[in-house]
Protein backbone atom coordinates (compact mmCIF):
# COMPACT_ATOMS: atom_id res chain seq x y z
CA UNK A 1 0.00 0.00 0.00
CA UNK A 2 1.57 3.39 -0.96
CA UNK A 3 0.96 6.71 0.87
CA UNK A 4 0.41 9.07 -2.35
CA UNK A 5 -3.52 8.92 -1.53
CA UNK A 6 -3.58 12.67 -1.00
CA UNK A 7 -2.38 12.82 -5.00
CA UNK A 8 -5.14 10.95 -5.81
CA UNK A 9 -6.92 13.47 -3.71
CA UNK A 10 -6.19 16.36 -6.30
CA UNK A 11 -6.84 14.58 -8.81
CA UNK A 12 -10.40 13.33 -8.28
CA UNK A 13 -10.69 16.82 -7.30
CA UNK A 14 -9.16 18.53 -10.53
CA UNK A 15 -6.66 20.10 -9.37
CA UNK A 16 -4.60 21.72 -11.84
CA UNK A 17 -0.69 21.66 -12.76
CA UNK A 18 1.82 24.27 -13.99
CA UNK A 19 2.50 24.09 -17.37
CA UNK A 20 4.82 21.32 -18.67
CA UNK A 21 7.79 23.65 -19.09
CA UNK A 22 7.69 24.54 -15.05
CA UNK A 23 6.91 21.20 -13.82
CA UNK A 24 9.83 19.58 -14.49
CA UNK A 25 12.28 22.11 -12.70
CA UNK A 26 10.24 23.15 -9.79
CA UNK A 27 10.54 20.43 -6.96
CA UNK A 28 13.79 18.76 -6.45
CA UNK A 29 14.93 15.94 -4.20
CA UNK A 30 17.30 17.52 -1.34
CA UNK A 31 20.99 15.96 -1.40
CA UNK A 32 21.03 12.23 -1.20
CA UNK A 33 23.50 12.95 1.72
CA UNK A 34 21.17 14.55 3.38
CA UNK A 35 18.27 12.25 2.34
CA UNK A 36 19.71 9.44 3.96
CA UNK A 37 20.52 11.51 7.25
CA UNK A 38 16.63 12.49 7.45
CA UNK A 39 15.85 8.48 7.07
CA UNK A 40 18.19 7.96 10.10
CA UNK A 41 16.91 10.50 12.05
CA UNK A 42 12.94 9.05 11.13
CA UNK A 43 13.88 5.62 12.33
CA UNK A 44 15.44 6.57 15.33
CA UNK A 45 12.17 8.83 16.21
CA UNK A 46 9.44 6.03 15.24
CA UNK A 47 11.52 2.71 16.15
CA UNK A 48 11.19 0.93 12.63
CA UNK A 49 13.33 0.81 9.31
CA UNK A 50 13.04 4.35 7.20
CA UNK A 51 14.21 3.35 3.29
CA UNK A 52 15.48 6.66 1.29
CA UNK A 53 14.90 6.82 -2.32
CA UNK A 54 14.01 9.23 -4.83
CA UNK A 55 10.73 9.24 -5.85
CA UNK A 56 7.73 11.41 -8.46
CA UNK A 57 6.25 14.04 -6.27
CA UNK A 58 3.52 17.11 -6.81
CA UNK A 59 2.87 19.79 -4.22
CA UNK A 60 -0.99 19.48 -3.96
CA UNK A 61 -1.37 23.57 -2.77
CA UNK A 62 0.04 24.74 -6.16
CA UNK A 63 0.28 21.29 -8.19
CA UNK A 64 4.03 21.90 -9.41
CA UNK A 65 5.46 18.62 -10.02
CA UNK A 66 9.21 17.31 -9.57
CA UNK A 67 11.18 14.69 -7.35
CA UNK A 68 11.28 13.90 -3.62
CA UNK A 69 13.33 12.61 -1.18
CA UNK A 70 10.92 9.74 -0.32
CA UNK A 71 11.57 8.02 2.87
CA UNK A 72 9.29 5.23 4.21
CA UNK A 73 8.91 2.21 6.21
CA UNK A 74 6.22 -0.12 7.57
CA UNK A 75 5.79 -1.99 10.51
CA UNK A 76 3.46 -4.04 12.70
CA UNK A 77 3.66 -4.49 16.57
CA UNK A 78 3.58 -1.41 17.53
CA UNK A 79 1.75 0.36 20.20
CA UNK A 80 0.71 3.39 18.84
CA UNK A 81 -3.03 4.79 19.78
CA UNK A 82 -3.68 6.02 16.49
CA UNK A 83 -2.11 8.23 13.68
CA UNK A 84 -1.58 11.01 15.89
CA UNK A 85 0.73 9.12 17.60
CA UNK A 86 3.51 8.46 14.74
CA UNK A 87 3.18 11.73 13.36
CA UNK A 88 4.23 13.08 16.38
CA UNK A 89 6.93 11.20 16.27
CA UNK A 90 7.49 12.17 12.43
CA UNK A 91 7.37 15.47 13.03
CA UNK A 92 9.81 15.38 15.91
CA UNK A 93 12.70 15.05 13.07
CA UNK A 94 11.52 18.57 11.69
CA UNK A 95 12.17 21.37 14.38
CA UNK A 96 11.53 24.67 14.01
CA UNK A 97 10.17 23.93 10.48
CA UNK A 98 6.81 26.10 9.76
CA UNK A 99 3.90 23.89 10.07
CA UNK A 100 1.39 24.90 7.05
CA UNK A 101 -2.51 23.79 7.50
CA UNK A 102 -3.33 24.06 3.81
CA UNK A 103 -0.84 20.77 3.86
CA UNK A 104 -2.64 18.64 6.48
CA UNK A 105 -5.78 16.05 6.37
CA UNK A 106 -6.59 13.51 9.26
CA UNK A 107 -8.82 10.86 9.87
CA UNK A 108 -8.99 7.42 11.87
CA UNK A 109 -7.16 5.71 9.44
CA UNK A 110 -4.42 7.83 8.41
CA UNK A 111 -3.14 11.70 8.97
CA UNK A 112 -1.01 13.76 6.68
CA UNK A 113 1.33 16.96 7.83
CA UNK A 114 3.26 19.69 5.74
CA UNK A 115 5.69 21.85 7.20
CA UNK A 116 8.44 23.99 5.53
CA UNK A 117 11.58 25.69 6.08
CA UNK A 118 12.80 28.14 3.54
CA UNK A 119 12.48 26.53 0.01
CA UNK A 120 12.38 23.22 1.58
CA UNK A 121 8.93 21.42 2.18
CA UNK A 122 8.37 18.16 3.90
CA UNK A 123 4.96 16.15 3.82
CA UNK A 124 4.81 13.59 6.67
CA UNK A 125 2.34 10.79 6.11
CA UNK A 126 1.04 7.94 8.22
CA UNK A 127 -1.51 5.41 8.00
CA UNK A 128 -2.51 1.67 9.04
CA UNK A 129 -4.16 -1.04 8.02
CA UNK A 130 -5.11 -4.32 8.87
CA UNK A 131 -1.61 -6.49 10.07
CA UNK A 132 -0.95 -10.24 9.03
CA UNK A 133 -3.44 -13.09 9.68
CA UNK A 134 -6.13 -10.12 10.47
CA UNK A 135 -9.87 -9.61 9.09
CA UNK A 136 -11.67 -6.62 8.72
CA UNK A 137 -15.40 -6.38 7.09
CA UNK A 138 -15.03 -5.14 3.44
CA UNK A 139 -18.51 -3.63 4.12
CA UNK A 140 -17.57 -1.10 6.88
CA UNK A 141 -15.04 1.62 6.76
CA UNK A 142 -11.30 1.04 8.32
CA UNK A 143 -12.07 2.89 11.24
CA UNK A 144 -15.01 0.14 12.15
CA UNK A 145 -12.23 -2.57 12.74
CA UNK A 146 -11.62 -2.85 16.24
CA UNK A 147 -8.48 -3.98 17.04
CA UNK A 148 -5.14 -3.89 18.67
CA UNK A 149 -2.84 -1.12 17.87
CA UNK A 150 0.18 -4.33 17.59
CA UNK A 151 -1.92 -5.89 15.19
CA UNK A 152 -2.26 -2.88 12.76
CA UNK A 153 0.41 -2.77 10.41
CA UNK A 154 1.29 0.98 10.12
CA UNK A 155 3.02 3.08 7.10
CA UNK A 156 4.92 6.00 7.27
CA UNK A 157 6.13 8.07 4.55
CA UNK A 158 7.85 11.83 4.27
CA UNK A 159 8.61 13.61 1.44
CA UNK A 160 11.11 16.20 1.16
CA UNK A 161 11.86 18.24 -1.42
CA UNK A 162 13.51 21.97 -2.52
CA UNK A 163 11.25 24.25 -4.30
CA UNK A 164 12.61 26.47 -6.83
CA UNK A 165 12.04 30.50 -6.52
CA UNK A 166 10.53 30.13 -3.37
Amino acid sequence: MTLRWVCCIGAVLGLGGLPAAHAQDALRPIPAAECQTFAAQLKTAVGFPMTASEDDFTDLTDGSDGRSCHIAGTASDQAYNGPTDLMVKLDSVFPGWREEPARAASGPGGAEKGVVNGNRIATLQVSWEPGPGVTCSDKEPLSACKILPQQKLWNAAVDIVMKAGK
